[in-house]
């Protein structure tokens, strides 16, 4: 009797790329880029993403009660935003004046997206290259996901609520949706972005975001002290990246634990 054997087929399943894979390989052929020069680096973006939002669904519970006392604190801490920088500026007046005027002018305009952030992006990037290291790339991912996503929430809130800077003439309050920019206070974009690259940073390598942070409490400090936002308003934007970048940066330290 003839018997047959059936060859078993190949193990390996192949399963489509996610399009923003795909889409990250035509721009690499576009550009003439090395392969896999942008598809590495957003395929730890999504993977990054993902591991943050599974991390705040795991912890949705704790998440939702610290929310809610931070927009208690932020309630409270409203009516009283025009005291405390009348009482800051007068504190302030004590000192070297002209030196502060200075300083915070040089915080406020260094400390914008285009300043602060791009250097921090920049030179982590460069330190990745140059290393040729898997955290440090991860690591500039987590602070460019923190900072977009702090910076997009803070500048869609703005427009949204309408609430008057603390140098606006008019009544000071709320005013709706609008597009001018002395009833764009609530909350510091400044500081959002600024705290959105720091605290991811600083959870996940407390040596060079340490300094980042102090960098950024000075942004946030040079807002007030410009009259450009209110105490409440640097607060909300603090809490904000603190939402996205405690668990950015705990990803990140994480997957580099698994690899070592």
């Amino acid at each position: 009797m003839k018997s047959f054997s059936v060859r078993p087929e190949s193990s390996k399943v192949w399963l489509p790329l996610p399009l923003s894979i795909r889409l990250a390989r035509r721009l690499e052929n576009l550009l003439g880029l090395p392969h896999s020069t942008l598809t590495a680096w957003w395929a730890d973006a999504l993977m990054i993403q993902h591991r943050t939002w599974s991390i705040l669904a795991q912890h949705r519970l704790f998440v939702s009660i610290a929310l809610g006392i931070a927009m208690l604190t932020i309630v409270v801490l409203m009516p009283n935003d025009l005291v405390i920088l009348k009482w800051m500026h007068r504190k302030e007046a004590g000192t070297g004046l002209t030196m502060l005027n200075q300083a915070a002018r040089e915080l406020s305009y260094w400390g914008d997206f285009m300043g602060f952030n791009m250097l921090v992006f920049v030179g982590l990037g460069l330190t990745a290259k140059l290393r040729r290291s898997l955290f440090f790339r991860r690591l500039v991912i987590a602070a460019v996901i923190g900072t977009m996503a702090c910076g997009t929430l803070a500048n869609i809130s703005r427009a949204l609520t309408g609430r008057a800077r603390p140098s606006y003439k008019g009544e000071p309050g709320f005013y709706g949706p609008t597009l001018s920019a002395n009833r764009q206070s609530f909350p510091s974009a400044h500081t959002a972005t600024a705290f959105g690259a720091s605290v991811p940073v600083a959870v996940a390598l407390p040596p060079v975001g340490v300094p980042m942070m102090i960098l950024s409490a000075g942004v946030a400090w040079s807002r007030m002290h410009n009259n450009r936002h209110h105490p409440s308003d640097v607060l909300t934007s603090i809490l904000l990246s603190v939402f996205f970048g405690v668990p950015l940066g705990i990803v990140v330290r994480r997957i580099s634990r698994v690899e070592l």
